[in-house]
């Protein structure tokens, strides 16, 4: 009777006592309001969901840090999954970085081909052995442009104004190549900077300038359309080679579907966002790109060089 009674109790024991769903941190550097938070938004329902609770997502934002804690934090596993910018590729794969070179490419299509075939290969490998991140995942950004306080319609209305890029050195090359003075300054300092005038410009996508109320201090939006860059998605690789096989199909794919849904989101957002940023008291402007193209070319060049050789043909093909 006794034996009866305790294998009753262990059944009941293996029903009633909870399993413990293992968490996966989500690291991402843009305001709620952007599309990519929803990227990451939908990305934990539908993990959560497919997964039915063995795993549980959460999301982090600027509380934790600017990009670069993300991507250092994801880098020792502190976060599972962090969203980059442009700063992965030139921290951890920089003779592949160049996808986001201002004023080289004409289109997202264009910029993408560094990641593909042997050279997507080598950007992995990079990435995994420089970072022990690895890119699963890139999300279409919509082209970078300058804002400013006045018109800007040619690189002479650049000279000697002091411009916030992120911190990359080969932006920094080409935007002082063009005549500005680049300061890299974290994203959640650039508002505050453009309000004391640490800063006379910057320039971003529209979605980082309207969400970020960038209206409230600048007055120009100048249509450079300098970058066609992505976001990156990068996993742990610990976290990742740790996953069962059919976890690492389940969450792939899940990612793939978040991200398929994000691009249509900000490809249709784009031209509503230039218009609420026109309602909100900004004007828009056509600077003169072909200009800024030839004022940059020696500094593309340079950087070029230091690229490995099939890139740096790429990059050439797209100024020759």
């Amino acid at each position: 009777m006794t034996r009866h009674i305790m294998a009753a109790l262990l059944v009941g024991a293996a029903f009633t006592t909870p399993a413990f769903a293992e968490d996966i941190a989500i690291a991402l550097h843009v305001d709620p309001g952007h599309e990519m938070f929803q990227v990451g938004e939908r990305l934990k329902e539908t993990i959560e969901e497919r997964t039915e609770g063995r795993f549980t997502v959460t999301l982090l934002g600027t509380e934790v840090g600017g990009e670069r804690d993300h991507l250092e934090g994801a880098s020792i596993g502190e976060y599972q999954i962090a969203l980059g910018g442009s700063m992965p590729m030139s921290l951890y794969a920089a003779p592949y970085a160049a996808s986001d070179l201002p004023f080289v490419f004409n289109s997202s299509a264009d910029a993408r081909r560094v990641y593909e075939g042997e050279i997507g290969d080598a950007v992995q490998e990079s990435l995994v052995t420089n970072g022990n991140l690895r890119l699963v995942g890139l999300s279409i950004r919509n082209p970078r442009n300058l804002t400013s306080k006045v018109p800007v319609l040619s690189p002479d209305d650049v000279s000697g104004a002091r411009l916030r890029i992120p911190e990359i050195t080969p932006w920094v090359e080409i935007w002082s190549e063009i005549g500005a003075l680049p300061s890299p300054i974290a994203w959640p300092e650039v508002y505050t900077s453009l309000q004391t005038g640490v800063i006379e410009m910057q320039e971003n996508p529209v979605d980082f300038i309207y969400n970020g109320k960038l209206f409230e201090v600048q007055s120009h939006v100048n249509q450079t359309e300098h970058v066609y860059s992505f976001f990156h998605w990068l996993m742990n690789n610990g976290f990742y080679e740790g996953l069962s096989e059919d976890d690492r199909v389940l969450i792939q794919a899940a990612i793939d579907e978040a991200i398929a849904w994000g691009d249509e989101l900000v490809q249709g957002n784009e031209a509503k966002v230039y218009d609420q940023l026109v309602d909100a008291g900004m004007e828009l402007t056509e600077p003169d790109v072909d200009a800024f193209r030839a004022k940059a070319e020696p500094a593309i060049r340079r950087v070029a060089d230091t690229f490995a050789p099939e890139v740096r043909d790429y990059v050439l093909s797209q100024i020759d």
